[in-house]
């Protein structure tokens, strides 16, 4: 596994914790439940910091070193 260059687990973590982020706000505390609720912020903060490092994996990955 190249760690430099492996950009694409970022984008599927980012968009697993997105959708997370996404079923709680639209479901509230009814649906989504208490548990969800308490973890919309780390929902937040993992699919920013994920896609955020995917993308600036994903333009350097043809740049030479």
């Amino acid at each position: 596994m190249d760690f430099e260059n492996d950009y694409k687990s970022y984008f599927i973590f980012g968009g697993i914790c997105f959708l997370c982020a996404i079923i709680t706000i639209v479901g509230g505390v009814e649906r989504a439940g208490i548990w969800m609720d308490a973890m919309y912020p780390l929902f937040l903060l993992f699919s920013i910091a994920c896609f955020s490092i995917g993308w600036i994996r994903y333009n350097k990955r043809n740049e030479e070193t």
